[in-house]
């Protein structure tokens, strides 16, 4: 193994990395069995002519043994694996009286197939499966149960503080109702209706955790394995919650890279230093603040060596703020290295690409894919991970990474990608490449999709083999209404195309991103994206565009994204865009760290971030407003007694200002992964620099 492999196993799978590695990939089986030991007593052979056995029971040539996982939410979407016999591509199967989609169904070998499941009541039910081809069928009783509540997100950091909504399918929650995950008690126990209610992760080990809800003075409910956590960024920790301010707010510090809980930190309640109320942190990074006037309070969280964040007319009475640390050797106390190395956890998924053609579990070509018609052009198919947000552009992986034809399984083209614990959404997309050009060259032709694949922490998932069916073989055309150039821009729009995977996230594809100069043409065409069938059927083209300034799309920029549709004939509308926000304050004169001011965000925006950084980049403030609110003030940090700095460094200041919109957006319910462009429908920036 390369020192490279080395260090990237360390890092995804931890301390553990090399012990589990060597048992994945020794090849080593179950131990064999002692010479004439049948594991419960040597089989007398005595009569048997031949050594032919004739009253071995070899099993029923058309079976089901078992499905993994055997559980999931009521509302369906588990990606499951059915064991068993006999199987055919005219496989069908039933759950609890429900048929699997066509679409939702891939026998690949006649030992297994994929399926994933349609809502059901919870509870067991029983699976059947039906040969169409012999019209056998075969029943499995109570061969799944359907959880009687879903966690969304289902996944977070092992630090905890993810905010997590609770749905129930004939529950009866009520007040008194508590959240345990892996038996530890849930935070700040929100209940919303009787089968609605939101909780705050507590800290957790990596892996998958049972998830208890007990009504007060009922039974508990429990669904196994309902929340993973694992130590990648979800966007779900930190924010605003709770009930409506009245008198009392509660605040929450942590450390925003390993989430520990930060001592001292001051949390202020109010715009005004002479007129706030000013706390600290207890040992745990909490404070309740007592005395708050009014139904809204500015909420600035400052500690020494972390940067600030200020949230502007918080209507809630709970604040969970994580910080981030400021990379100083000053900070290290001593040792420039303090802050330890957070290690992830990761998970393999594995299977094979299978392309349509085949007889039955037979290996078949890449049909779907022209042959090269250049010495240096290849099939190549590349795996990924379903894309948090729409707005990325695809980047071509490794070469090294690529499946080919010259790389087969045994009904299939073999495969493996590295993932984060949880429920993974993946896909495949297969073309023609040619690295020879720069550059590099991808020509997609088809695509397949691996849907909500359970992935343990430091794990191997394997057989979750892919269809690759879906054609590149539809058009999609953008009629582009980007806003009028400025005297500083923007001179430049850029469209884009990618695709919805449920709730999972996005694919990201090729040749999905097109440029021009402004004023842009009326039509944009995107050739060549997936049809919205088979494993595509009902999703959804996710458009969107940015117009910005310069070849390189520099600010000033307005952009506009999750622009849904399943159009593929007309041309669809692109507009919306917000005006791009002028600075008042910060300017770029001297800033007197009080006083913020904005004007020509035009549009409904509902939110305003400001980020100010100083330094040199070593300190940023961040400040956060809902959107409407142009001119507001904060407390001066730098007049905070005691002798550690908690804000800006004196000096030369770049403010960057946001005015955003947010889908179904709530801003007491303003999550951490609120503050980025990726949960943003549209959104419209400028930088400005001056001092402080």
């Amino acid at each position: 193994m390369t020192s490279a492999k080395s260090r990237l196993l360390t890092l995804l799978f931890g301390p553990l990395a090399f012990g589990i590695v060597a048992a994945c990939f020794s090849g080593t089986g179950p131990a064999l069995l002692p010479e004439g030991d049948a594991g419960g007593g040597a089989i007398d052979l005595e009569g048997d002519a031949g050594f032919v056995r004739t009253d071995a029971d070899i099993g029923d040539p058309f079976a089901i043994d078992g499905l993994t996982p055997s559980h999931g939410p009521f509302n369906g979407g588990t990606r499951t694996r059915i064991d068993g016999r006999g199987f055919s591509p005219s496989l069908r199967v039933f759950i609890g009286g429900v048929e699997v989609e066509a679409g939702s169904l891939l026998a690949s070998d006649p030992n297994r197939a994929a399926i994933v499941t349609p809502p059901g009541p919870p509870g067991f039910v029983d699976v059947r499966i039906r040969d169409e081809a012999t019209a056998k069928e075969r029943v499995l009783k109570n061969g799944f149960y359907y959880d009687a509540f879903v966690l969304v997100p289902d996944s977070g950091a092992t630090s905890g503080g993810t905010r997590v909504s609770i749905t129930g399918s004939g529950t009866s929650w009520g007040p008194g109702t508590t959240v345990t995950i892996g038996g530890v008690a849930c935070r700040d126990v929100v209940v919303a209706s009787a089968t609605s209610l939101e909780c705050v992760t507590p800290v957790g080990t990596p892996g998958s955790k049972d998830v208890v809800v007990t009504p007060a003075g009922a039974p508990p409910i429990q669904a196994r394995d309902a929340f993973t956590y694992s130590d990648s960024e979800d966007g779900y920790r930190g924010g605003l919650s709770g009930g409506a301010l009245s008198g009392r707010v509660k605040v929450l510090a942590y450390n925003l890279l390993v989430g520990a809980p930060i001592p001292d930190a001051f949390a202020i309640a109010g715009d005004d230093l002479a007129t706030a109320k000013i706390a600290k942190t207890a040992a745990n990074g909490v404070i309740e603040i007592d005395g708050v006037p009014g139904d809204k309070v500015t909420v600035t969280v400052a500690a020494k060596c972390h940067q600030p964040v200020t949230f502007v007319d918080v209507p809630v009475d709970t604040v969970t703020a994580y910080l981030a640390p400021v990379l100083d050797p000053s900070c290290g106390e001593g040792d420039p290295v303090s802050i330890p190395p957070r290690q992830r956890y990761g998970g393999f998924i594995e299977g094979q690409l299978v392309f349509p053609g085949a007889g039955e579990f037979e290996r078949v070509g890449w049909t779907t894919v022209p042959l090269p018609t250049k010495p240096t052009e290849r099939r190549a198919a590349y795996v990924f991970e379903a894309a948090p947000s729409p707005n990325a552009s695809f980047a071509l992986p490794p070469a090294s990474s690529a499946i080919t034809p010259a790389t087969p399984g045994s009904t299939g083209y073999d495969y493996s990608i590295l993932v984060f614990p949880g429920n993974a959404t993946i896909y495949v997309v297969a073309g023609l490449e040619d690295r020879s050009e720069t550059p590099p060259k991808f020509v997609p032709y088809a695509m397949g999709v691996a849907r909500g694949v359970a992935v343990p922490a430091q794990s191997r998932v394997q057989g979750v083999d892919i269809m690759m069916d879906v054609l590149f073989d539809h058009q999609v055309t953008v009629a582009a209404q980007p806003p009028a150039p400025g005297p500083r821009g923007p001179d430049r729009f850029a469209a884009s195309v990618a695709a919805t995977l449920g709730s999972a996230g996005y694919a990201i594809l090729p040749r999905g991103t097109r440029a021009t100069a402004l004023p842009a043409p009326p039509t944009i065409p995107f050739v060549g994206v997936p049809a919205l069938d088979k494993a595509m059927a009902g999703e959804r083209y996710v458009l969107g565009g940015v117009a910005a300034t310069g070849p390189s799309l520099q600010l000033p920029a307005s952009v506009v994204a999750r622009v849904h549709t399943t159009n593929a004939n007309t041309p669809v509308a692109l507009g919306g865009f917000l005006g791009v926000p002028v600075l008042g304050q910060p300017g770029s004169g001297v800033w007197n760290g009080r006083d913020v001011s904005l004007s020509g965000a035009v549009g409904p925006a509902d939110l305003a971030v400001m980020n100010v950084v100083s330094g040199a980049g070593l300190v940023t403030w961040t400040i956060v407003a809902p959107g409407g609110k142009t001119s507001f003030t904060v407390p001066d940090l730098a007049a905070l007694p005691g002798p550690d700095p908690v804000g800006l460094i004196p000096g030369a200041i770049a403010t960057t200002v946001y005015v955003a919109r947010i889908e179904q957006f709530q801003y007491g319910r303003l999550r951490s992964g609120h503050l980025t462009t990726g949960s943003w429908s549209a959104y419209a920036f400028d930088s400005l620099g001056g001092v402080y």
